[in-house]
């Protein structure tokens, strides 16, 4: 029997039911609950656009506007997103292209794409970085969202295999035809290493192949940006779900006090004996509610009639339950009281910041370690593309440089530098890189003394003397 042939606008079998799968995969995702990683309820708990979990027997009627949220899950969030910086990138031989690294990182504007990227893993347990190639051939680098991408690995080698992006279009939301995958109409789909297929969708539902791009990329070129990862579940965990609880509790304490603040807080009055004729002005006209409430003296008529007052609630009790919720969501993140709790005690001492910062500091150097590789690996494919699939050797140890998460001060920085090199324990051309400064700051200290030490600017002249070719002659330097 004769194979059918696959037009150049169909995916095939194959990719077909990848594309579906991954769609299915992505959806599951999605509209799971928090505790199971779920996209959109992460989200809005970020937002602070979530309503706490509550069995509705404090909230009466009507006051659910009462209902109060508070933004602890984005704090857990932002006091580690907050010190992760990445600053330039080290590789292991001098020859390793450090310079066009950061060029890729600059001219991608990812000082602030990188940003978003580390935000989004931390809030939903991952995100995305996709590396391609610009009609001029230099890399492209995008951050891209969990919520319409989505990517499976090899469970041999634990690499990507597959990848697929989905483009929302609002214009689609009530079209029938699109009902099938959502409000989608464009996707990306990687199958496998060296083919991206770009498709669209076509008024029946149907996808139709628009441009099927080959190149020699040994991989996907989809890297994930994994926050803490396990080996029974490799797609990531958000920063937020310990806190989460504790939120939910404090959001419900809160809205209590908003209650009892409306219904206890003023000392309620009452009135016994009397009758609604009690309560009419001089022309016989009843007088509102809020007009008698408000009243500062209370004067009836009526000999039957007693007024009086209950005591105000006390709500010191409140008070007592926010700052322990606050104390537990501080121990279960690792920071300080004062994060999560206002008007927590103040530290002593600078010693005393320092050390209830460390477990914070701890964390954020794990998130540094967990999402190197991955900025790592988008270098690798980005020179892979730069130098058309001969990149230059030294990439082995390609290591992130990322600026120090904790908080010590310049003076004690640089009072530890120091000492260590004149303890010839560090090389006084580490000083600027051990003080912390960006890349560029310390190429430019090397430069400046370059300039002005007249032995660095002696032994550079005898490195071009010796690499200068002699005329007439090969191989033959200075001294030959």
């Amino acid at each position: 029997m004769a194979t059918p042939l696959l037009m150049p606008d169909q995916l095939t079998v194959d990719e077909q039911q990848l594309l579906d799968r991954l769609w299915m995969r992505l959806q599951q995702n999605r509209n799971a609950p928090a505790s199971q990683g779920g996209l959109d309820v992460l989200q809005r708990y970020y937002d602070a656009d979530r309503y706490m979990r509550s069995i509705g027997l404090n909230v009466p009627p009507g006051w659910e506007p009462l209902t109060t949220v508070i933004a602890w899950p984005a704090q857990a969030v932002d006091t580690v997103e907050e010190r992760l910086d990445v600053e330039g990138f080290r590789a292991s031989s001098s020859d390793a292209p450090s310079d066009d690294l950061w060029d890729f990182w600059q001219a991608n504007n990812l000082d602030e794409e990188s940003q978003m990227g580390h935000l989004d893993a931390l809030t939903m347990g991952r995100s995305y970085v996709v590396v391609g190639a610009s009609a001029f051939g230099d890399p492209v680098i995008t951050v891209e969202g969990p919520q319409w991408m989505i990517h499976e690995r090899s469970p041999a080698t634990r690499r990507v295999m597959a990848a697929a992006r989905f483009v929302q279009d609002p214009r689609q939301v009530d079209r029938p035809e699109f009902q099938r995958f959502g409000q989608s109409s464009a996707a990306t789909l990687w199958p496998r290493p060296g083919l991206t297929i770009q498709l669209v969708r076509m008024q029946d539902g149907g996808w139709t192949v628009v441009d099927r791009s080959y190149s020699d990329l040994p991989e996907i070129p989809v890297v994930p940006l994994i926050n803490r990862p396990r080996t029974s579940y490799r797609a990531g965990r958000s920063e937020m779900l310990r806190v989460i609880p504790v939120a939910d509790a404090c959001c419900r304490a809160l809205t209590n006090l908003q209650i009892a603040t409306e219904f206890q807080a003023v000392p309620q009055r009452y009135v016994l004996g009397a009758s609604a004729e009690d309560f009419v002005d001089a022309d016989g006209n009843p007088v509102p509610a809020w007009e008698s409430y408000l009243g500062k003296v209370w004067a009836l008529a009526n000999e039957q009639a007693t007024a009086g007052q209950f005591t105000a609630a006390e709500l010191r009790n409140f008070e007592t339950a926010i700052l322990t919720y606050g104390k537990l969501a501080a121990s279960l993140q690792g920071v300080p009281l004062s994060y999560f709790a206002a008007g927590a005690d103040n530290p002593s001492s600078a010693d005393a910041i320092r050390a209830e910062e460390a477990r914070l500091v701890k964390n954020c150097e794990r998130r540094m370690r967990n999402f190197s590789g991955a900025w790592e690996q988008v270098m690798r494919l980005a020179l892979w593309i730069a130098y058309r699939g001969t990149p230059p050797s030294g990439l082995e140890r390609l290591a992130v440089v990322w600026r120090d998460p904790a908080t010590p001060t310049m003076a004690a920085k640089a009072d530890y530098v120091q000492k260590m090199v004149a303890s010839r324990v560090f090389p006084p051309a580490y000083g600027p890189e051990a003080l912390g400064l960006p890349v560029a700051e310390q190429e430019r200290i090397a430069e400046l003394w370059q300039e002005t030490d007249p032995s660095a600017r002696l032994a550079a002249s005898l490195d071009r003397l010796q690499t200068a070719p002699v005329p007439g002659e090969v191989g033959v330097g200075a001294g030959g």
